[in-house]
């Protein structure tokens, strides 16, 4: 089935669009986290029209994840050097197979690069049809995971090719916000270099291109760069091990650090005790109750809870 991008009337002249991370997600899967930008926008919420990238129309990535095992058990390997702590190295593997293995086949990159550039495409033609021209829309990229990875891949494919009509300085098309939650793109450079010519079809493959990882730009005939974004933020939990963090720890291998974006490392916890005293009230009442303390562990990697947690800077990014 092709895919269709989304199509939306638009109330303003701010737009948004979810990018999601592994995992086949669909319409009418995320609404916590619709909630949960719901609220960071707040009042403004009425003027943001919000689009969502999804992956369920492609419907063969399961059959080439499985193809792909020898690939990623290479690619898994190739990590041993950089990680001497075995249990990294089992947290690791854990993770890379979703992370890396749409890397591997030149198929899924280009399926998911195509759809996302013509949702891109439709998004813009969207506020036009609104009367907003594109030089005044307000757009924003909100990315997640593997969702940032597929991000870095088409805003440089879009600033390069004009052919996408997508292009900043050309085009115009130049987006006031690129947020990129728990990215993997470092990682993923640094798996895809070791594995060297594995990789298919990598002349493709931004994310292995120069001599380090650059924010997309368009350059001009007399040689001046136009950047993509206004602003390009990472956001990472450090006990993400997506985002490049290990027990608090910051592996330069994994983490993305591109020259110019705006770095944010949120301090995260194991579970829902958040302090000491806590940990001793739940305790109390543990003993006077009777049962075992509650005690829930955190997803490190929950794209909810990232949202949750950079609310007022959210609102403070799409709204401006």
């Amino acid at each position: 089935m092709p895919f269709t991008p989304q199509s939306q009337p638009w109330p303003g002249k701010r737009a948004v669009l979810l990018v999601h991370g592994i995992g086949n997600s669909r319409p009418g899967d995320s609404p916590a986290l619709m909630q949960r930008l719901q609220l960071a926008l707040g009042a403004d919420d009425d003027n943001v029209v919000v689009y969502q990238l999804f992956y369920d129309h492609f419907n063969d990535w399961m059959v080439e994840k499985t193809q792909a095992k020898a690939l990623l058990d290479a690619a898994t390997q190739s990590l041993s050097t950089a990680i001497a702590d075995p249990e990294l190295q089992d947290t690791v593997a854990e993770y890379i197979g979703d992370i890396l293995w749409p890397v591997l086949s030149s198929n899924a990159r280009a399926m998911v690069r195509e759809a996302y550039l013509a949702q891109l495409k439709q998004i813009v033609d969207d506020g036009e049809e609104a009367g907003v021209p594109v030089h005044r829309q307000k757009l924003t990229i909100i990315a997640h995971s593997l969702g940032c990875f597929h991000t870095y891949e088409a805003l440089h494919h879009a600033a390069k090719f004009a052919t996408h009509v997508l292009q900043p300085a050309s085009h115009e098309v130049r987006f006031a916000n690129v947020i990129l939650m728990a990215s993997p793109v470092q990682l993923i450079r640094t798996v895809a270099e070791r594995l060297g010519k594995l990789v298919p079809n990598r002349r493709w493959l931004e994310t292995v291109q120069g001599d380090a990882l650059s924010i997309p730009q368009e350059v001009r005939t007399d040689g001046t760069a136009v950047l993509c974004t206004e602003r390009l933020i990472s956001i990472t939990g450090d006990l993400d091990p997506v985002g490049g963090h290990f027990f608090r720890h910051r592996a330069p291998w994994a983490y993305m650090d591109i020259p110019g974006q705006q770095s944010i490392v949120v301090k995260q916890n194991a579970t829902d005790v958040t302090s000491k005293a806590e940990l001793l009230n739940r305790l109390r009442g543990s003993a006077l109750s009777g049962s075992a303390p509650i005690v829930s562990p955190q997803d490190p990697h929950s794209w909810d809870a990232y949202i949750a947690q950079q609310s007022d800077a959210l609102r403070g990014w799409v709204v401006a």
